[in-house]
């Protein structure tokens, strides 16, 4: 096990105390640290803490170590560690192995900057320690001071000796060291710590503490049910705190429990203290003289965390091995192990942590899964539980120093002992916990910086905070990860917290809710109240509510719930740009979309526009999906985008139509690229829109390979034909239109090319774009001659030649002419023996004759596609050699004014 370590020691010897001084240790190592901590602990899970980091991992070492410190400065025989180490049946190189261990501890030791402190004496060894050094020796030191102050009158001091010693422990004592041997010389150090809490217990009971401990003293008798003093203790804190019926009840079931178990019943004190309780005997009022004052300010046990929900539907595993975790209990043994729910749990998994962070996206769960961790965790810290909220809007160290003061009011501070000033509040909370074992439960904790003011400076504390952020703590933070739940956990959720009978009783509409909502447990808690709050409701009544879009955040509101509240507060806490980015995405025609998309949103450099998206990432408000490629994809999930959309529409009018504007140019740009690079021939024509000019390594990934670009983006390449056909950008329309059916005629994707087709088409004859409309006509027609539609071919092919012959459009016209003398061709007499059915083998969709097709007019109109041969050698050859298929040749565009173009000559350019 990996073992903190504290700054070295500066004082040069230590007090003196009982048993044998130890020697000075070469190297010049000191008998106690600067911070006053003990070096070696016991009083929980073995610690070494030296000027530098120390480490005790192996099994043998361990337990030698331990034996070596409970032994109080006196030798422990040889065959003792071989006994602790394996028992009746060691091997025949026992000896040599402890002799070995020794040897290692004796390294690690001087490494750390402790000194040789192991030596031999006798037919044993010992270890030298200084009195303090060793956490058990401050304990009994602590314990005496206690039970003097006590003697001498004065029960505030001895209660804070009493809860100082107790505060040093962390746990079972040595839970690592697997050996009988060991645990035996344990059984009465466990016994001193259980005899020093009840002292303590009575003391804080006479100085009128009861309400604080009562909770302390009920979990104390749970543990022990058959200690009759815990449960004195308890009987008497109930009756101070007005609750003498309960006070009985639990002499009656100690008297119960002795007489069931023991056949024996309770002692005479007892039985006296159930009679007074009975009489109400002033006797056992609290003590009201000086030395016995009533309670104190100054020692307050603050409980501050917030209800427990009804139904905890989250993620019970991770939540079991946070709290191991937190409360140092994780199993120690094997290097591997498994919980109770299957997790294989790694080493590093089961170390004692400090600091916890609970991360994860909006409305994901944080708050609800902090505090049912925290509540889980409340019995092992006895010494107060702390929470505060940040606010969300507000990041710095202004809301901290805000917390810090609140926590400082509770621990007992006045406001004219409260210092100004975030460090100096800081430095005073450090303080004030430094000697208890206390849980802080921070909330909505926005940086690293936040974050470093919270820690505690002692490790008897534990701190748990939620962000959004990934935040980055000290060394050996514990980060839990908060995802999505999967469809069924979803409706696991609902049953649990709508009824189970509700939601059984519909089954596909819950699964559609649970989908509605993205599966967020904020949404389907709001989704659950709802159904709760009406009774008469159908699981699918609220499910067709909330298939509405414009009116789904408004549903998802209830009972001081509202799902838009964690939205709005990640939002308010981005900057400017990235708030622009965010409200734009969701115009984007799909909800997932390639990192390049941010740059003509934004019109702003690739670069600045990447660090723009990546802190939407950072505020989980995007989600990558694929980020091993050259080029990241994100997803903007579906509440999310709905709430980008209303933000969309706060934005200036003229914003979104010029980068809406922008990206359909992005898109008609890699659209060309693809087309050239599967051979298609760009013309030059009027009326061409403008193209957005990209990265070079976004046109390299589509030259790369265009075919699957285009399976990738086919969704998006419809959806924003779409969106320019509603927008009225009619040119980008139609011109997007005819790059998709170039591109989907190489995949027979006829789909593709007939929808965008109908969309654009609309969108021209709506505009009066006549060139539009002839070019899309000229285009389905030559579907329509793939598919063997030889009526419909003829009629479309002909009104687009009577439309480019009146707008004096001469290369258009020329390719109408051309498809209309294959569909002649076609229609002859080959036409009797192929099927004229959809889905037969493609044809060209341009006839192209000789003149369009050879190298000089390649070179005219800017070809930077393959040749015919480059590209039958890359799709296939279906038609023989002396069929070849011509290129895609239905895309026009003015020459030159490609970002991009990669030449590939043929041999009769050359």
């Amino acid at each position: 096990m990996a073992i903190d370590t504290a700054p070295p020691p500066s004082g040069p010897g230590a007090p003196v105390g009982a048993g044998p001084a130890r020697r000075t240790p070469p190297g010049g190592a000191t008998a106690e640290r600067a911070d006053g901590e003990p070096m070696f602990r016991v009083l929980g899970a073995l610690e070494v803490r030296g000027p530098r980091p120390v480490a005790v991992t192996a099994r043998r070492q361990q337990i030698v170590l331990a034996l070596l410190l409970l032994g109080d400065n006196r030798p422990v025989r040889l065959e003792t560690m071989v006994h602790a180490v394996w028992g009746s049946t060691p091997p025949t190189t026992a000896r040599a192995q402890i002799q070995t261990a020794v040897s290692a501890l004796r390294r690690g030791l001087e490494r750390a900057g402790l000194g040789n402190r192991i030596r031999m004496q006798g037919l044993g060894y010992t270890i030298d320690l200084a009195h303090g050094e060793l956490d058990l020796h401050h304990f009994d030191d602590l314990v005496a001071r206690g039970r003097q102050a006590l003697a001498d009158g004065h029960p505030v001091a001895a209660r804070a000796a009493f809860r100082e010693a107790l505060g040093l422990w962390s746990g079972e004592p040595l839970p690592g060291a697997d050996s009988d041997v060991v645990q035996a010389k344990l059984v009465g150090v466990a016994e001193r710590r259980f005899e020093v809490l009840e002292e303590c217990l009575d003391v804080e009971l006479r100085i009128g503490l009861h309400h604080e401990v009562l909770g302390e003293i009920r979990a104390l008798v749970s543990e022990f049910p058959l200690r009759e003093r815990p449960a004195g203790q308890l009987m008497l804190a109930l009756y101070r705190c007005g609750r003498q019926a309960e006070a009985l009840g639990a002499y009656r079931a100690v008297r119960r429990t002795f007489v069931e178990e023991l056949g024996l019943e309770p002692s005479p004190a007892l039985h006296r203290l159930h009679l007074a309780i009975l009489n109400g005997s002033a006797d056992l009022d609290p003590a009201g003289s000086p030395a016995a004052p009533a309670p104190v300010a100054t020692m307050p046990v603050p409980r501050m965390l917030p209800a427990r929900v009804a139904h905890f539907t989250g993620d019970r595993a991770a939540l079991e091995r946070l709290c191991r975790r937190l409360a140092g209990t994780a199993p120690a043994g094997d290097p591997m192990a498994a919980d109770a729910a299957g997790h294989v749990e790694s080493g590093a998994d089961r170390e004692p942590i400090r600091v916890a962070v609970v991360s994860g996206r909006a409305g994901v769960g944080k708050s609800v899964f902090a505090a049912e961790t925290a509540h889980e965790l409340a019995a092992a810290f006895p010494d107060g539980q702390l929470y505060a909220e940040l606010p969300h809007k507000t990041a710095g160290p202004e809301p901290v120093a805000e917390v810090l003061e609140r926590f400082l009011r509770a621990l007992g501070f006045t406001g004219a002992a409260i210092p100004e000033g975030l460090d100096s509040r800081a430095a005073l909370y450090r303080s004030a916990i430094a000697k208890r074992r206390a849980l802080i439960v921070v909330e909505n904790v926005a940086d690293a910086d936040q974050l470093r003011a919270l820690v505690p400076g002692t490790p008897t504390c534990r701190l748990l905070v939620t962000s959004r952020a990934r935040l980055s703590g000290p060394a050996g933070t514990a980060v839990v990860e908060l995802d999505v739940p999967s469809a069924h956990e979803g409706v696991e959720m609902l049953a649990a917290m709508a009824g189970a009978d509700r939601i059984a009783a519909e089954p596909s509409e819950a699964i559609d809710l649970v989908e509605l909502c993205d599966g967020l447990p904020l949404a389907l808690r709001i989704a659950a109240a709802r159904l709760s709050a009406r009774p008469h409701w159908s699981v699918g009544r609220l499910t067709d509510r909330l298939r509405d879009e414009t009116r789904r955040l408004d549903e998802l509101s209830c009972e001081g719930l509202d799902v838009r509240a964690p939205l709005t507060a990640a939002h308010d806490r981005l900057p400017s740009l990235a708030r622009v980015l965010f409200a734009r995405l969701s115009g984007l025609p799909r909800a997932d979309f390639a990192a390049w998309t941010a740059a003509p949103l934004l019109d702003v450099d690739p670069g600045t526009a990447c660090d723009v998206l990546e802190a939407l990432v950072d505020a989980r408000l995007v989600d990558v999906i694929d980020g091993d490629r050259g080029t990241a994809r994100y997803r903007l999930r579906g509440l999310v985008r709905l709430f980008a959309a209303e933000r969309l529409a706060d934005q200036a009018p003229e914003a979104w139509p010029a980068a809406r504007r922008r990206m359909l140019g992005a898109w008609l740009a890699l659209a060309d690229e693809a087309v050239l690079r599967l051979g298609g021939v760009p013309l030059a024509e009027h009326g061409d829109p403008t193209r957005s000019r990209l990265e070079r390594s976004v046109v390299d990934e589509v030259a790369a390979d265009p075919a699957g670009w285009y399976v990738q983006e086919r969704g998006a390449l419809t959806g924003a034909v779409r969106e320019a056909a509603k927008a009225g950008e009619t040119a980008h329309c139609w011109h997007l239109a005819l790059a998709i059916g170039a591109l989907a005629e190489p995949q027979q994707r006829w789909e593709d090319w007939r929808e965008s087709h109908a969309t654009a088409l609309w969108a021209a004859r709506r505009t009066r774009d006549r060139l539009g409309e002839a070019a899309l006509l000229h285009s389905l027609g030559v579907l329509d001659l793939n598919e063997r539609r030889w009526d419909q071919a003829t009629a479309r092919l002909r009104a687009a030649l009577a439309a480019f012959e009146q707008l004096g459009a001469a290369h258009w016209r020329s390719l109408a002419s051309a498809a209309l003398e294959r569909l002649a061709r076609e229609r002859g007499p080959r036409a009797a023996h192929r099927p004229a059915v959809p889905g037969a083998a493609p044809v060209s969709p341009v006839a192209a004759s000789g003149r369009w097709s050879g190298p000089a007019r390649q070179r005219r109109y800017g070809l930077a596609g393959a040749t015919a041969q480059a590209f039958d050698a890359a799709h296939g050859d279906q038609q023989g050699a002396g069929e070849r298929r011509a290129p895609v040749r239905h895309i026009h565009r003015p020459a030159g004014n490609a970002p991009s173009r990669h030449r590939i000559e043929s041999r009769e350019d050359r």
